[in-house]
């Protein structure tokens, strides 16, 4: 428990790390210009009322449950690392305050997996990238949720604004766990002592798949696994790329 409450408050403050492994742009593409900020006092008027009701409630909602959760623990972690304490009081006191954060922390959960509808999750992502980061870490510690995660993480990704190898092997590693092909070739199997992709939903569009979430072709990316893991395999069950 005390391991949780400390890891909470280290990931209360993460960033998202950026992508990795991103297939290259090409020599001959023209980077587009990003028109300039505007300075007029109107547009940016209008620009802070917007955000400010598209946005405002969502914020404050999620700093009124960061804040709890923070509560909690700057309660909990003082009293259990004294060293004057009574033989076995810290674990008295850990079970005892357990039902208190667990539902705290459940309720979080549930609600940070609620605010994941994909548009309006990328659209609050482009606009606050740390609390949307936060809305997932939470969202995180249900297992059961992953499915609504890759889907609010999908338009993000293919924006380019999350790393497209680890979109591609949690998207993957859904699908397989739901007995189902996966669709970015990152989850291999051993067959007859061989390395080999696993399962690959309409292989035909692989190609353009990897394409559009900027990984790398799945020849460059399979050469590179074979020249780091080898063709030759014991293991049975599929393994990350």
């Amino acid at each position: 428990m005390l391991c949780l409450i400390a890891a909470t408050l280290l990931l209360q403050t993460a960033q998202t790390g950026p992508a990795e492994d991103a297939a290259p742009a090409p020599a001959d593409a023209i980077a587009e210009t990003p028109a300039p900020p505007p300075t007029d006092a109107t547009t940016l008027i209008a620009r802070f009322d917007e955000q400010y009701e598209a946005w405002g409630d969502l914020v404050a909602e999620l700093a009124g449950r960061k804040a709890r959760e923070r509560y909690l623990a700057e309660l909990l972690l003082p009293v259990i690392t004294r060293s004057d304490l009574d033989d076995g009081a810290s674990g008295e006191i850990l079970r005892e305050t357990r039902d208190t954060i667990s539902d705290v922390e459940a309720a979080n959960t549930q609600w940070a997996l609620a605010q994941l509808e994909p548009e309006r999750f990328a659209a609050f992502e482009l606009e606050q990238p740390r609390l949307a980061a936060d809305l997932l870490r939470w969202a995180e510690r249900d297992e059961a949720g992953h499915a609504r995660i890759v889907a609010a993480l999908e338009p993000v990704a293919m924006a380019g604004r999350y790393d497209a190898q680890a979109f591609a092997r949690m998207a993957d590693a859904l699908a397989m766990s739901q007995n189902e092909r996966q669709l970015y070739g990152t989850v291999t199997a051993c067959v007859d002592g061989r390395r080999q992709p696993a399962r690959i939903r309409r292989p035909v569009d692989l190609a353009a798949r990897r394409a559009a979430l900027g990984l790398a072709p799945m020849e460059d990316a399979w050469a590179a696994l074979i020249a780091a893991q080898g063709e030759s395999c014991e293991a049975p069950s599929p393994s990350p790329e």
